[in-house]
């Protein structure tokens, strides 16, 4: 019987080792993934962080910027380098962004900019607010989640140019959950890009 009854313990045993070492494993796991080059990455993207005290304020920084993952009708966003010079309503620090190092000239249509981003439910609730403002050759919407879901628009051609069109800008309260925010450039000839410049705050309960 005592023989038995320590195969069971020992057997026991084994079983809280394997499920502590598989627990840390996930938590090692888990770090990896909510941090990667220096930004905080959750399930689908950028992610808020959660309040540490009532009060206080988080930011995050959705802006078409290298650290942020943008892309174009599901291909990467590209930088550009040299803009077109009457692309000057871009107050920064946003960069324009195209189809291709040429800023896809020529390609006429709609393109869709896309960024996916998270926010947690915390335990100290937040007041979140998306802000920003935007522009593009031609005409923009800036959209959340969906294309149903219109935040802004700029119409006409000169969404581009502040000797045509003030600079566009949002606001909009969200809600914890995933999310993702989508710009939708339609261009007529020529030359395309976006920039925008978006910040999401959450405002910690006093």
């Amino acid at each position: 019987m005592s023989r038995k009854l320590n195969s069971m313990v020992a057997l026991f045993a084994f079983a809280i080792i394997v499920i502590a070492a598989s627990s840390a494993t996930a938590q090692i796991d888990r770090s990896q993934k909510i941090r990667q080059g220096g930004v905080e990455v959750g399930p689908t993207g950028p992610t808020l962080g959660c309040c540490k005290c009532l009060g206080g304020t988080n930011t995050l920084d959705l802006s078409t910027i290298g650290s942020n993952n943008w892309t174009v009708n599901g291909n990467p966003a590209v930088v550009q380098t040299q803009i077109n010079p009457a692309w000057n309503i871009n107050p920064g620090p946003a960069q324009w962004v195209s189809t291709s190092a040429t800023a896809g000239n020529g390609s006429t249509g709609d393109f869709d900019y896309k960024l996916s981003f998270y926010v947690p439910e915390c335990t100290i609730k937040q007041g979140l607010t998306l802000t920003g403002n935007y522009g593009g050759d031609n005409t923009v919407s800036v959209y959340l989640d969906n294309t149903t879901n219109l935040v802004s628009a700029c119409s006409g051609i000169w969404c581009f140019s502040s000797s045509k069109q003030p600079l566009p800008t949002f606001t909009k309260t969200i809600s914890p959950g995933p999310h993702t925010l989508i710009v939708r450039v339609n261009n007529a000839s020529g030359p395309s890009g976006m920039f925008i410049n978006a910040r999401l705050t959450g405002d910690c309960a006093k």
